[in-house]
């Protein structure tokens, strides 16, 4: 059994051996299943907040055998499950947003002893403001490519404290410290959005100034996404 699309492939090569994993919005069920099928954990929670996909994930876990190491849970989130229950946190295929507020809500894994494994579908750059001013660090990261979409994958630890972010931070992460092609398709995209986003406010005098900054982060990140192509 191996359904995992290049997202969800990235994700589980984050995940630490030997550990208990918690799948959060757990769909079909593919990822908490591959990770035990191919020895990654040793036990794991399959959340989803409603019930059809659970129910699919379910059939899956009993179809492959795993039901005595894969709970399945209705939740949303991590809300409901036992405290220090896992120490592996897999959030993937939700927006930046929605698993800020995941995240907010769960005081039991801001522990050194938990890892995150985070794969917003959009606002990636707030999840990343977010994390860094709340006490969590991006220790990894990795764009992938999905039928032409472009997505990023957070290895994430909490440290605790607290520190502001650049803007550049909180668009690109880690991604220079992983300079394969991906990762440089990524920067050019978002180099393109913020100069969209300039396009936009040049339409107006008064949107002039914040336009200017727009194009200087534009600017920036061409600049670093042709420093990795050289």
């Amino acid at each position: 059994m191996d359904r995992l699309d290049s997202r969800l492939a990235a994700a589980a090569r984050f995940v630490r051996g030997g550990t208990v994993a918690v799948d959060v919005g757990t769909d079909h069920g593919y990822l908490i299943c591959h990770l035990i099928e191919n020895g990654i954990c040793q036990r794991g929670f399959a959340t989803d907040i409603n019930q059809k996909p659970l129910e699919s994930a379910r059939a899956l876990i009993e179809e492959l055998g795993y039901g005595d190491v894969i709970e399945t849970v209705l939740t949303d989130g991590l809300e409901g499950l036992p405290e220090k229950s896992a120490d592996e946190i897999l959030i993937c295929g939700m927006g930046g947003e929605t698993i800020c507020g995941i995240l907010e809500r769960c005081s039991w894994i801001k522990s050194e002893n938990v890892h995150l494994v985070l794969q917003p579908m959009t606002r990636a750059d707030m999840l990343r403001r977010w994390l860094c001013e709340n006490g969590w660090r991006i220790d990894e990261e990795k764009a992938v490519e999905v039928e032409g979409h472009l997505y990023t994958v957070m290895s994430v630890y909490y440290f605790g404290g607290g520190e502001t972010p650049d803007d550049i931070y909180c668009i690109l992460g880690e991604l220079a410290e992983n300079p394969d092609e991906a990762a440089i398709k990524y920067m050019r995209w978002q180099s393109r959005i913020q100069r969209s986003i300039a396009d936009g406010l040049l339409r107006s005098e008064s949107g002039r100034e914040a336009a200017l900054r727009h194009i200087t982060l534009a600017d920036m990140i061409d600049e670093q996404a042709d420093e990795l192509e050289d």
